[in-house]
């Protein structure tokens, strides 16, 4: 029993390291791509939010299903769906090829880490929020790894942004392989359920969409627009890989300390979006390269709690309906992962990025207010 549950540990962490992986490449790689491809920046919005628009669609569509049928099984294809849209990628020049692959690997995304985030929960039962953590440290570590891998590949090899994604498709592959062998059946930890057990969804976990379409509106749109915004804004093009993977390394910190305070997420919740605002209103008021570096590495470290505990809520509070739970929460995400990039691309034809950081900074306090209504909402719950 608990050789199978480290494996299946080890490979939802490996997903985990591939789609940071695959996200932190695609954000250093977009100004490269539009550039490459001969897009106008302003489709640079269009292009990430043709990944992250499967994320509104695909985890709610599948979760109910996912439950019902094994959730495995569709962590296997999610993972067959990311490496064909990497493949797509790496081989398709036109723009309408490039939306579709980057759909399809919006697809294999979204439903690897909501299926996998439920099928850790399952695994570890109590112990779930620690290895929810976790699981974000290795998507962090990817994430930090793909901008300096790149531009050492770039420098050595000549690299192109295609390089990136010819490497997630092979692993894709791998990782759908993994999953295809693991044995016995999905849940690892938790007996099976009676019908009388399993815990109905109710409308409080609005709340915690509403909360992941926070978290993903700032992660997508600092992420995303981080390197622009010191090629455009900063006029040092050659500090974006560097300061990116700093926004990740601290995120990976934040992420190890948060997994050990586990205990105490809620207060950690309001502090994380407290943070953020402080530091993205500062970077959008004085712009300079020591205060991206220390404005965007802090920001990354207080973001840190938010995606994982937020989650770890949705998939310990439906006992029996986890997937579904994290499809409906992931579906929030999404829509703050296509709208904040096209609110920052259509900014970057324009007025520029730094009032755009701006706003995101009073979109994060407007999440505390959210985290506040999910708390009071189960507090008169359970009276």
């Amino acid at each position: 029993m608990r050789g199978r549950r480290g494996r299946l540990t080890a490979v939802c962490f490996f997903i985990l390291f591939l789609l940071g992986f695959e996200a932190g490449g695609f954000q250093i790689s977009l100004l490269q791509i539009v550039e490459t491809e001969g897009f106008s920046p302003g489709l640079s919005g269009v292009l990430v939010s043709g990944q992250y628009g499967a994320i509104i669609i695909m985890p709610l569509l599948v979760g109910g299903f996912a439950d019902r049928r094994g959730k495995r099984k569709v962590l296997a294809a999610s993972c067959l769906f990311f490496a064909l849209g990497a493949f797509g990628m790496s081989f398709f020049h036109a723009f309408g090829a490039l939306m579709l692959s980057a759909f399809a690997i919006g697809t294999g995304y979204s439903v690897s880490e909501s299926i996998g985030s439920a099928l850790l929960a399952e695994a570890h039962g109590e112990k779930s929020g620690k290895y929810m953590n976790l699981s974000q440290c290795f998507f962090s570590l990817g994430a930090m790894v793909s901008p300096q891998l790149l531009e050492f590949g770039s420098r050595s090899f000549g690299w192109s942004y295609q390089s990136l994604f010819r490497i997630c498709a092979a692993a894709g592959l791998a990782a759908c392989v993994s999953v295809i062998a693991l044995s016995g059946k999905d849940t690892v930890h938790i007996t099976s359920l009676r019908q009388d057990e399993t815990q109905t969804i109710g409308k409080e976990i609005l709340y915690l969409a509403a909360g992941l379409f926070v978290y993903s509106s700032l992660e997508g749109g600092i992420s995303y627009y981080m390197d622009s915004f010191v090629t455009m804004e900063l006029l040092r093009p050659e500090h974006g890989a560097n300061m990116l993977s700093l926004f990740w390394l601290f995120m990976l910190g934040g992420r190890v300390i948060c997994g050990m305070l586990y205990r105490y997420r809620r207060v950690l919740l309001g502090t994380s979006l407290f943070g953020t605002a402080v530091f993205l209103l500062l970077i959008s008021i004085f712009p300079s390269l020591a205060m991206g570096y220390v404005c965007f590495s802090l920001t990354g470290f207080c973001l840190a709690s938010i995606w994982p505990n937020l989650m770890s809520l949705a998939v310990e509070g439906y006992a029996g309906n986890s997937a579904q739970a994290a499809g409906i929460i992931s579906t929030g995400g999404g829509l703050g992962a296509v709208l904040s990039p096209l609110f920052l691309g259509a900014l970057m034809d324009g007025a520029g990025l730094r009032p755009g950081f701006g706003v995101l900074g009073v979109i994060a306090l407007a999440g505390m207010l959210i985290c506040r209504g999910y708390y009071k909402t189960m507090e008169r719950k359970a009276s």
